[in-house]
């Protein structure tokens, strides 16, 4: 088949960006709304499969134009059909925010480097990849902020899927000139796994020693190694760092507006989901990486 000549090439580009756009927004849209189930579900130890979507607060089975993603929420006016029970904002929030993540990564995803002996893999890794990596990151912030649990059942899967996606990348930008070299893959991932989960532990044995009590669960170091194989070292400690920040200011705001500021004592005692806002961090690193050091390095290093 022949090349479309440049005076067509450019407009049909166009037209599939933007297609592939508005079909990564629907298909986010669909995923969204599964996780939703999930979400709902897990907590309780119920199947996503069996029963059918449901209210939570009487035997209503939803018919299919209450399944919809947001429109049906929208429709029904955030409210039960049948018992007009309140449903949470966190459906419509959770749909949306998997749909915009799904559309920017298309949008963001770059072209393969020139040299690439696949490119066609190294495009569709890098897009899948990531778009499941964003999935999880609802999914565990999520969990965290509404039960404080990062279960094992992600975390650990997605530092497995995260060493297949280094490989598969690695394995498709190499160069046909340049032999791809399984171990030193095999090692980059290694120690992307055990040195953020390795500061987390160390900050966790610190607070230990001086308070006799826990102050990071292990379940934020099995989120760090996770984000340590699928970013990198570098910006998984920036999102950690991040993290903390936003922990620190959402502290000082929850002390000045409530009362715990009648006993400043208790904010020590305050739990906030460390993992929520490392996976807020996460996401925000995925479109924007080193952001926080580039932000530093202007400023201190002109």
């Amino acid at each position: 088949m022949s090349p479309l000549p440049p005076d067509t090439a450019a407009p049909f580009l166009s037209l599939m960006r933007w297609l592939g756009l508005v079909f990564s927004a629907l298909f986010g849209l669909a995923f969204g709304s599964f996780l939703n189930v999930c979400l709902t579900r897990w907590p309780h130890g119920e199947s996503v499969v069996h029963p059918s979507s449901h209210c939570r607060n009487c035997p209503h089975a939803l018919a299919w134009w209450e399944n919809i993603p947001l429109l049906s929420w929208l429709v029904l006016r955030g409210r039960c059909r049948s018992c007009h029970s309140p449903i949470s904002w966190r459906y419509p929030l959770i749909e949306f925010s998997v749909a915009f993540l799904w559309a920017a990564l298309w949008l963001h995803t770059s072209a393969p480097p020139p040299s690439a002996a696949q490119p066609t893999l190294w495009f569709v890794t890098t897009l899948l990849g990531y778009g499941l990596f964003a999935w999880l990151l609802v999914a565990l912030a999520t969990l965290d902020a509404e039960h404080f649990w990062l279960p094992d059942r992600l975390t650990y899967p997605a530092i497995a899927l995260g060493i297949l996606f280094n490989f598969l990348r690695s394995w498709a930008a190499v160069s046909p000139a340049q032999p791809f070299n399984l171990l030193d893959c095999l090692a980059s991932s290694a120690i992307a796994i055990l040195a953020p989960a390795a500061l987390i532990l160390a900050i966790s044995l610190a607070y230990w020693l001086v308070r006799r009590r826990e102050g990071i669960g292990l379940g934020d170091a099995k989120l760090m190694a996770m984000l340590g194989v699928w970013l990198g070292i570098a910006p998984a400690l920036e999102t950690f760092a991040a993290a903390i920040f936003a922990a620190a200011i959402t502290a000082i705001l929850w002390i000045a507006f409530t009362r715990t500021r009648q006993n400043p004592g208790q904010w020590a005692q305050m739990p906030l989901p460390l993992g929520s806002f490392l996976c807020l961090a996460a996401c925000l690193e995925l479109f924007f990486p080193l952001w926080l050091f580039r932000f530093w390095a202007a400023i201190f290093l002109p």
